[in-house]
């Protein structure tokens, strides 16, 4: 069912301090109540109330304010009719000076009743009557797109919307609604798969005076089918499972596609081997799909419902491919110049020396796929103030890369810092290398995020800070190799964007004081540090992303290179007896020849509690990894970017007690003739131990030269550790040849 328009209702007020809106008669159950409020002219901030209506179950999706010069405060609330709906009232605020303010309520049919929003996004500027509308993500193309421009002044002479959109509601009364303008239009057909930006408002103007909020809101359709599990990555001949719901029990017409971008220039149907509701299983087939490429998973059923792309990749992309599919502003190797990669933005390169000879370059891999990396002691270096930096408003951002400190730092001291002692964003350590992300932003913002742990010398890290004030949960984030951090001070972000801080942009310590929870904090100069792939977005990128980008960039202490199964043994066997080294990856093990399923054993092979991978499996079949003799593998910390598992097996141990030293101990499964643990001796052990994996019945059998075999027959193992106590009779027929 297509999601419809039924009706809307506004209100308009020259000196008000709430809205109370009149719902529809038209709108019923299930429909989705969605409404808009703005108010300008206070200098004071008073902000929309959070509960949208007195207790009656709105939800407020999402408040901005601008202080450009008529201060502009808005909000959007939405709820779900429940049939029995009563007029709600929409607080600003009370007992003070009443303010213009106005609002439309819209009323939607056919929207998902779960989650009737999927996405939206927000935009403001000063000086522009007719503005652009913010680009948002669309997942299905039966999705409606809403948008809203809240205006201040009254220099809008004539209404338009944005060109193929349908006008909805306006409060506009030419110069004698000043400061209450708003307008809302919608696009409820014809929305395409991806990033999809509204054409900008078509108003006639009588001047640019006006400061502006823009709205884009994606209404999502019921979703009947989805893919909710499915493989970063496989190979072409790989078999992929994927987990859902709405599949459908038979496939009868349905299918299941690769696509080569979310829009399906290429599409290739996939040969399926089992289908259900929830789960189906596919042979990955190439067709005109490009190898080692990011592709789109789609499922169609037997009733003709798509489900909406899932990213993945055919092949195992390089840690290059990883970045730039996200799309980035700038982007620095630093492995033998300071150059910016490019990306989004124009490029930055590092180009200015801010103290000492502007450091140096060694050959060390920090990251995947370089050899080198730059090393500051006692240098900075900076690169010019650039627009998806420092030198404008930020809605959304992301920043990090990989660093190594070169010693324990008790002052404060800075990794990385851009703005000055006002607005900044910055890095920095001190306390015993307790890492520090922070965001400064004058009468605003004052956050800092702290990592959970002090940062180990001579270690690598992947670090980051991301927030998004176009997100309902407006956070400062700080994620440590893909971990996102606990603590944090300030949080939740209560304005509308981070402000423009054009100062240093600084690599390897600060070029001023910095503002640090609203105190001028004086940092050491510089830090004794390498520095290698560092990346920065102006835009939103999600969590999955941010594990991927550490997960895929993590260097491995130790790789098990790609051989028949019994070298890899070998491999393996060469760290027998050993605790491996804190680190972000300690172990690679690489598929192995002839592809399929590998067992491997590690004997005493202990990882550090404080490494973050212990393991990643690249192969796509099942790797069982048994440990023995204290080896700690866990699945928690295994990484598996193919379409590969793995099966951890923790043997248990049989333990016989009151075995005689110099005994014979074989054991066999019930009634087979091959020893089931091939162990031929106790080697002069009292209490022999042996690790098994099998359940079922056993026939032990214990023999000395002294002493008459001893006999156990049919003895069952259910699983588990345990202890049998054995009694071996003397032979009294026996005589000393001596």
């Amino acid at each position: 069912m297509a999601i419809t328009f039924i009706d809307s209702n506004t209100q308009d007020s020259a000196a008000g301090l709430s809205l109370t809106f009149a719902i529809p008669g038209g709108a019923t159950t299930d429909d989705l109540i969605l409404v808009f409020v703005k108010q300008c002219e206070n200098t004071t901030q008073r902000i929309w109330d959070d509960d949208g209506g007195g207790g009656r179950g709105y939800t407020r999706l999402d408040y901005n304010r601008t202080i450009s010069g008529r201060d502009q405060e808005t909000a959007i609330y939405y709820k779900i009719h429940s049939g029995t709906e009563t007029n709600p009232t929409f607080t600003w605020a009370s007992g003070i000076t009443a303010e213009p303010m106005s609002g439309s309520m819209l009323i939607y049919r056919g929207t998902y009743t779960i989650t009737p929003i999927s996405a939206f996004a927000y935009a403001n500027n000063t000086n522009d009557a007719n503005p652009p509308n913010p680009s948002v993500s669309v997942g299905f193309t039966s999705s409606a797109m809403v948008v809203f421009h809240a205006a201040t002044h009254d220099d809008i002479s004539a209404v338009a919307a944005p060109t193929g959109y349908a006008l909805r509601t306006q409060v506009w009364n030419g110069i004698d609604d000043d400061h209450r303008n708003h307008f809302t239009a919608d696009l409820l057909s014809g929305l395409s798969i991806g990033v999809n930006t509204p054409p900008d408002w078509q108003h006639t103007v009588l001047n640019n005076t006006p400061e502006y909020h823009t709205y884009s809101i994606v209404l999502q359709i019921p979703i009947l089918i989805s893919i909710e599990v499915f493989p970063e990555g496989f190979n072409y001949g790989d078999s992929v499972v994927i987990e859902g719901f709405g599949f459908e029990a038979t496939k009868g017409t349905g299918k299941v596609e690769l696509w080569s971008d979310i829009s399906g220039t290429i599409k290739t149907t996939q040969t399926t081997t089992a289908w259900a509701d929830d789960e189906i299983t596919f042979t990955a087939t190439q067709g005109s799909l490009n190898n080692n490429a990011l592709i789109y998973i789609v499922v169609t059923n037997d009733n003709g419902d798509p489900s909406g792309p899932v990213i993945s990749s055919a092949g195992l992309l390089d840690y290059s491919s990883i970045i730039l599919a996200n799309n980035p502003d700038h982007w620095w190797v630093l492995e033998e110049d300071y150059d910016d990669t490019g990306g989004w933005a124009t490029t930055s390169n590092l180009t200015s020396i801010q103290e000492g000879d502007g450091g140096a370059f060694v050959s060390e891999s920090m990251s995947e796929g370089t050899t080198g990396c730059w090393q500051a002691t006692n240098d900075r270096r900076a690169c010019a103030n650039t627009t998806a930096m420092n030198a404008s408003t930020t809605t959304d951002r992301l920043m990090g890369g990989w660093i190594r400190l070169g010693e324990i730092f008790q002052g404060l001291t800075c990794i990385y810092e851009e703005g000055g002692s006002v607005n900044n964003i910055a890095f920095f350590v001190g306390m015993g290398n307790r890492l520090v992300a922070q965001l400064a932003d004058t009468n605003d913002d004052n956050v800092q995020a702290f990592s959970n742990m002090s940062l180990e010398p001579n270690r690598t890290y992947h670090i980051l800070f991301r927030f998004s004030y176009t997100e309902s949960n407006k956070q400062f984030q700080l994620y440590v190799d893909g971990v996102l951090q606990e603590v944090t001070s300030g949080n939740p972000l209560t304005s509308s964007d981070l402000d423009a801080h054009n100062a240093n942009i600084s690599f390897g310590g600060p070029g001023d004081n910095l503002e640090v929870a609203g105190t001028d904090v004086l940092f050491l100069t510089a830090t004794d540090a390498k520095y290698s792939n560092w990346v920065t977005w102006s835009r939103a990128v999600l969590q999955p992303d941010i594990i991927k980008l550490f997960k895929r960039g993590a260097v491995p202490d130790v790789t098990i290179t790609t051989d028949i199964q019994a070298n890899m043994q070998t491999g393996i066997d060469a760290l027998a007896s050993t605790s491996l080294s804190n680190t972000p990856l300690s172990i690679r093990v690489e598929n192995y020849t002839g592809a399929g399923d590998l067992s491997l054993e590690a004997d005493g092979v202990i990882f550090d509690p404080l490494t973050s991978i212990y393991l990643e499996w690249r192969g796509a079949g099942i790797l069982n990894w048994t440990n023995l003799n204290g080896s700690n593998l866990i699945a928690d910390k295994v990484y598996t970017p193919l379409s590969g598992t793995v099966n951890i097996i923790n043997p248990a141990s049989l333990t016989l007690l009151g075995v005689v030293s110099g005994s014979e101990v074989r054991m066999y499964t019930e009634g087979a003739t091959g020893e089931l643990f091939g162990i031929e001796s106790t080697n002069g052990e009292d209490n022999p131990t042996y690790q098994y994996q099998e359940t079922g019945n056993i026939d032990i059998v214990i023999h000395n030269i002294y002493y008459q075999y001893f006999r156990i027959d049919g003895y069952a193992i259910t699983g588990g550790d345990v202890i049998l106590p054995v009694s071996q009779i003397f032979d009294r027929n026996y005589t000393n040849p001596t």
